[in-house]
């Protein structure tokens, strides 16, 4: 073997090595990529959480204002109660469902009737019944 069979037979495999370090950063730079958009959209669920526990908040301390200012004699009229009751019910399973996405807490037991909330020991749904 010549002097520069060698030299291109290193050169061919410092060639190799090189791509392969290549191939392994490329590798590196996409696993990295996907951790980054994966904790870019834990974030995003945690921030939703967040601003969602702070409406719920609000929501009830006015639900708190309108209770007093009915039993100071101003009584507020049921639908309107009713309305805003809903509105955290609401509020209240969208944070439960990004909860449970975040790994937070177990999703709440369910009605396969309905899909009313059972609690542990019902025997009947409370909402529609249904025997559990």
């Amino acid at each position: 073997m010549t002097t520069q069979d060698k030299i291109y037979e290193l050169l061919s495999v410092i060639q190799r090595t090189a791509v392969q370090g290549g191939d392994v950063a490329l590798g590196a730079a996409y696993l990295t990529g996907q951790k980054a958009e994966e904790l870019l959209d834990t974030a995003k669920l945690l921030f939703r959480a967040n601003s969602l526990e702070r409406d719920i908040d609000q929501r009830m301390r006015a639900m708190g204002e309108l209770l007093y200012a009915t039993h100071t004699g101003s009584p507020t009229a049921s639908e309107v109660l009713h309305d805003r009751l809903q509105e955290i019910d609401g509020l209240k399973a969208e944070l439960e469902a990004l909860n449970v996405q975040l790994g937070r807490e177990k999703p709440a037991p369910k009605c396969s009737a309905c899909g009313g909330a059972v609690q542990d020991g019902d025997k009947f749904c409370r909402s529609c019944g249904e025997e559990l």
